[in-house]
């Protein structure tokens, strides 16, 4: 009898859209060869589960209108214990979810950000095997003593970089074996096969538009570079998701993230368009949310891909990227030093930089010789360590050391 998983993704994400659902969803196809794996979401109108791949869908109407009551108590919680982290944040669901469980009965529940549900579901399914799989800091930066419970009830906890596994072993230094990496990836094969445009002068940036992606230095720079290089274009992917302050800038304990508090409340988008140099308007374009399925006809057409980040758990984008064969110029921030080799596979810059990265534009933009050898290490860097079919071993390799004990 083969092993069961059960991935629980954020139960708001009913249509697989978000960038945790992408990661489940290429594991889970990997997987399904060894394990019998059912993904856990929400129920939704309209609504489609992925093709090959078992789902189940719970209600999370009852959470909603239990939050007509509950969201009230948000204002009694404290910055280091949220409400968004608490068993109050999607009660009804975190126990159907257990209970589903319970009957179904499985090896192992890997479990995507939501801390507060793992020491319940665990007393609901005492012989599961619980990984608690964290995309942020949190971890680190929420009130100790609550987090330490929550990583005790856990059997293995996995962390998307380097960057974020050493936060967490310095903050559980009792448990710091249990804190493993276990990096996103790309489908190289389908990514290897786009050829990225080898003349032009279009730049490129992916991903939500929000404070912490640092977009308004990227139209700063583009300010600097954009009237000394006529034909240069700038091009953003991607819809505004604003990160709520709470949730990222006002945890961090770096000042440059802090500093985003400048772009809350309101659009972010309107603030960044108001900074574009008007001469230079008609060459900037926002394009809005494009699928995953779909990026590869976008990075095909482009000549250099910018992430300007200020934070960054890891940067599936700069992977997907440099797989498809785009020169890269990434900041020093989170993760990102961990995909792009400075010099040999991308250019690094600090966050914050519109100077720097204005040079290191104009420098792509006039070294062929540099992109494409750019071009040859970040494909090979890829396929050798962010590509799913590796980490999807990794993950198989993790998940036996948790249930041959």
């Amino acid at each position: 009898m083969r092993p069961s998983i059960a991935f629980v993704t954020n139960p708001l994400d009913a249509h697989f859209k978000s960038s945790i659902s992408i990661i489940t969803l290429e594991l889970a196809r990997r997987l399904g060869a060894d394990y019998d794996v059912t993904v856990y979401t929400s129920a939704a109108k309209g609504a489609a589960d992925p093709a090959g791949i078992k789902v189940r869908r719970l209600h999370v109407w009852p959470d909603r209108h239990l939050r007509r009551f509950t969201g009230k108590l948000a204002r009694f919680y404290s910055l280091k214990k949220p409400f968004f982290t608490s068993a109050l944040y999607y009660p009804l669901f975190m126990l159907q979810l257990g209970l589903d469980m319970r009957r179904t009965g499985f090896d192992i529940a890997h479990v995507h950000n939501f801390s507060q549900f793992i020491p319940c579901l665990k007393g609901l399914n005492k012989e599961t095997r619980f990984v608690l799989h964290t995309h942020n800091e949190w971890l680190s930066q929420l009130e100790n003593r609550m987090m330490t419970r929550r990583v005790e009830s856990a059997d293995l906890v996995l962390c998307v970089s380097e960057f974020l596994t050493s936060k967490a072993r310095r903050a559980f230094p009792g448990h710091a074996s249990k804190c493993r990496t276990l990096y996103n990836g790309v489908d190289y094969a389908r990514f290897s096969r786009v050829a990225a445009a080898r003349t032009g002068s279009r730049l490129i940036c992916v991903g939500r538009i929000t404070p912490e992606k640092g977009l308004h230095t990227v139209i700063e720079a583009f300010n600097i570079a954009g009237p000394r290089n006529p034909d240069l274009e700038l091009h953003f992917i991607g819809q505004e998701r604003i990160t709520p302050r709470e949730f990222l800038v006002d945890l961090s304990e770096a000042e440059t993230v802090r500093s985003l508090a400048a772009f809350y409340p309101g659009s972010y988008q309107k603030k960044i368009t108001g900074r574009i140099d008007p001469q230079l308007s008609s060459r900037v374009f926002f394009t809005g949310h494009v699928s995953h399925s779909e990026m590869m006809n976008r990075y095909s057409e482009a000549n250099i891909f910018i992430n300007a980040s200020f934070y960054e758990s890891f940067g599936m984008p700069v992977a997907e990227a440099m797989a498809c064969g785009l020169p890269v110029i990434a900041t020093r921030a989170g993760g990102v030093p961990e995909i792009v080799e400075d010099g040999r596979s991308g250019l690094l810059i600090q966050p914050g930089d519109p100077i720097g990265l204005a040079k290191a534009i104009e420098l792509l933009l006039s070294d062929k010789g540099l992109r494409e050898s750019f071009w040859v290490a970040g494909r090979e860097r890829v396929r050798e360590r962010f590509n799913w079919d590796k980490i999807t071993e990794t993950l198989a390799g993790y998940y036996r050391e948790i249930t041959v004990r």
